[in-house]
């Protein structure tokens, strides 16, 4: 269990991390903590996310929340501002995948993905944005993917799609931001061994792709780490993209 610290690129930062109970938002919350933040935990489970909390110590604060909903996230981070006394930094790393080709997938699962992966950044920014604009530094960190870099396959052009739009989202707000101050980073890994793949109904293609992970992914700890460094930059210093892929991807 992370320990309380003293000191850390992150003393006194007050950030905020979506799809905080697994894969990469978990990985960000625990690098957070560790490097002197403290953090309010955003993911739909409530159990979860104070059992989470728990875990991480005093510098972590349960704010659970559904990034689909904004009045669900808006309450997640009014809660947040309250427990921590602002918020400095929110890193949206709430993500879902429907592989499929367009013509075998539907309306369902289209909306599914984009309500999380596009629609979830926008809820989440749009929420803490007064939060965010008292702050100095203030920071908004996107997980996105390389697929929003390019698209991998046809299974995965849904997903890519969100992606890339996640990727013009993140160009705009910078524009919009940087007068006030506010930085604007994507965080683009290639394959991670997380568990989104393994609510995917089709066995087949949960298979492939989780031993695809399994093979070649990055560990979430190691896109952490890059969110930490996209943080801790010194005033005055965005780093716009941090594209990243395993060696044996």
């Amino acid at each position: 269990m992370p320990q309380e610290t003293t000191q850390g690129p992150l003393i006194d930062r007050k950030v905020l991390v979506t799809g905080a109970t697994s894969g990469i938002g978990r990985a960000t919350a625990v690098a957070a903590v560790a490097a002197g933040a403290e953090v309010a935990l955003v993911s739909r489970s409530a159990d979860e996310v104070a059992a989470l909390a728990a875990e991480l110590g005093p510098a972590a604060h349960a704010a659970p929340g559904d990034v689909t909903d904004p009045d669900s996230v808006g309450a997640s981070v009014a809660l947040a501002a309250e427990s921590m006394g602002g918020i400095d930094a929110v890193v949206c790393s709430a993500g879902a995948v429907r592989p499929g080709g367009i013509l075998d997938t539907g309306p369902e699962d289209w909306k599914a993905t984009f309500d999380v992966n596009v629609l979830g950044v926008l809820h989440t920014v749009g929420a803490a944005l007064s939060h965010l604009r008292e702050a100095a530094p203030a920071d908004v960190v996107a997980i996105s993917s390389m697929s929003g870099r390019r698209r991998a396959s046809v299974a995965m052009g849904i997903y890519s799609a969100s992606k890339f739009a996640v990727h013009v989202l993140c160009d705009s707000l910078r524009e919009e931001l940087s007068p006030e101050g506010v930085r604007v980073t994507i965080v683009s890994p290639g394959y991670v061994r997380t568990a989104i793949f393994d609510a995917v109904a089709d066995d087949e293609l949960r298979s492939e792709y989780q031993r695809r992970l399994a093979a070649v992914g990055l560990d979430p700890a190691a896109v952490a780490d890059q969110v930490v460094h996209a943080l801790s930059q010194p005033p005055g210093v965005d780093l716009l993209e941090i594209a990243m892929l395993s060696t044996d991807q």
